[in-house]
């Protein structure tokens, strides 16, 4: 039997960090496999759909984790709550944006394929638990 310590606060800090960038590396990757089946049994505007609809839920995750975890070492929990805080709404400012944006310049646009996309992407959250675990 090993006598384990808990994790310093730096130390769970990072691995904190390591999961839940794993997760959005991951989150890509599922994207990208799925894009890459709907790009070669139909069209490319299928595809492209797909991919911005996708698009437009990864990129605001990213903005928030590096909002959340762009910081080196520790802070005080003031700090954290405020910067969870920002990520979130920013996150929920940068969706809209994007959607508004994909809607109004993109044409043609298989208006399912990006729904498909942007659920998908959304639903892989529901994969968190079992990354941010590990």
């Amino acid at each position: 039997m090993t006598d384990s310590k808990p994790l310093s606060a730096t130390a769970l800090l990072i691995a904190k960090k390591q999961s839940v960038f794993r997760f959005i590396f991951l989150q890509i990757l599922f994207v990208v496999i799925i894009s890459i089946g709907i790009y070669s049994f139909t069209s490319s505007l299928h595809w492209y759909s797909f991919v911005l609809g996708a698009s437009c839920s990864i990129f605001p995750s990213v903005y928030m984790a590096w909002r959340v975890f762009g910081y080196k070492g520790t802070r005080p929990a003031k700090d954290v709550m405020r910067a969870f805080y920002r990520g979130e709404a920013g996150k929920l400012v940068l969706t809209a944006v994007l959607l508004s944006l994909v809607f109004l310049l993109i044409k043609p646009l298989a208006a399912g394929s990006f729904f498909a996309g942007f659920g998908i992407a959304i639903l892989s959250h529901w994969l968190s638990p079992v990354v941010l675990n590990k």
